[in-house]
């Protein structure tokens, strides 16, 4: 089990670090997390910063081929939040803005590296914009990546401590469509609505999804026109797509290059891409969930689930090019709710697991 310190040590970071309003966006409050995390965790190894327009990344490592932990500095709370939802010590659980994603994950890290023996190599990457992205993290992340033999990411865990082996991609895409102005009442021939084209396009829409293979579509914006007795112009919608596999992930791609025109006289374009691939599961990433539940059996004396969810995280990034086991974070209940908060009797456990399977890691590099 962890260090008999672990647990209260782990309570007081989470306090300390969610004290620190971090927003994405907000370069000075995830530098102030990350200076913290280095502070504790200054000789265990090699401390890199890199600058980036969203704040920085932090890189902590110790010799070569270790595990890489990868979490977020990041939050989606503004600041302020503190304000009407403090932090809240309730023995059992802890409340607070980004306790559960992610900061119980990195005061994890930060106990479980602070515990590891000396001889077990590692790598700790925390980067400033995971909840907007990571566009600006997302080189140094696969970087990091190809030079691990497993990721273990520190996002929340599932009920029950179940870990995630799979993850959707995620694509964000923009509908344009230019239509031809013209008086409702007075000429209303002369005009082409993109409005009307707009409606089409999202019934069309609809009919790419493939639930049973975890594809949906989701227009969740709409906009267009300027008047009501002025046939419109202009139209947009912003659509949300999550797949599951790159089968999927290339098919709606390929679709969207070419989507048809129900109105010959309107212009529609789709334009964005899916910025997050699908993290699918590999025969090696296999081998080690085998590994972590024998472990978690050992140390939380039950079975240890490996869920799919529609969520996605840096570990789309990484399973690309090395297993990934995500989901090793803390447990508890209401991500990006206002009641998020953390059940504090996983913590220890997770601890046990994090440092076996990163000891296990070190001496396969």
């Amino acid at each position: 089990m962890a260090h008999p310190s672990a647990s209260s040590a782990m309570r007081q970071w989470l306090q300390e670090l969610v004290m620190i309003e971090s927003p994405s966006g907000d370069a000075k409050g995830v530098q102030d997390v990350m200076e913290r995390i280095a502070e504790v965790l200054d000789g265990t190894g090699r401390i890199r910063w890199e600058t980036t327009p969203m704040g920085p990344i932090l890189q902590i490592s110790r010799g070569s081929g270790g595990a890489l932990l990868l979490g977020h500095a990041d939050t989606v709370w503004p600041q302020g939040t503190l304000k009407d939802m403090p932090w809240r010590d309730e023995g059992e659980w802890v409340y607070g803005p980004g306790a559960l994603d992610m900061k119980a994950g990195l005061a994890l890290a930060m106990a479980v590296i602070r515990d590891l023996p000396e001889t077990v190599p590692f790598r700790l990457l925390v980067t400033p914009d995971e909840e907007v992205g990571s566009e600006a993290s997302r080189t140094a992340i696969e970087e990091a990546a190809q030079l691990a033999p497993l990721v273990l990411v520190l996002e929340s865990g599932m009920p029950g401590g179940a870990i995630k082996v799979g993850r959707a991609g995620v694509g964000d895409f923009r509908l344009y469509v230019r239509g031809i102005e013209s008086h409702a009442g007075l000429d209303p021939d002369r005009g082409a609505s993109a409005i009307r084209e707009l409606a089409h396009q999202i019934l069309w829409l609809e009919g790419l999804e493939q639930k049973v293979l975890g594809t949906t579509v989701n227009v969740g914006v709409v906009s267009g026109g300027t008047r009501s007795n002025v046939v419109a112009g202009k139209a947009e919608a912003h659509i949300d797509v999550r797949v599951t596999t790159r089968t999927e992930m290339d098919r709606i791609r390929a679709t969207l290059e070419a989507p048809p025109r129900f109105d010959p006289n309107c212009q529609v374009e789709y334009q964005g891409g899916i910025n997050r691939p699908p993290m699918e599961p590999t025969a090696d990433s296999a081998v080690w969930v085998e590994r972590a539940r024998r472990i978690w059996s050992s140390v939380a004396g039950q079975q240890l689930a490996g869920v799919r969810v529609g969520g996605a995280s840096d570990g789309n990034f990484t399973a690309r090019f090395t297993p990934t086991l995500d989901g090793l974070g803390a447990v508890g209940i209401g991500a990006h709710a206002r009641g998020e908060g953390v059940e504090w009797r996983w913590m220890e456990p997770r601890h046990a697991l994090l440092t076996q399977l990163i000891s296990e890691a070190g001496r396969k590099a």
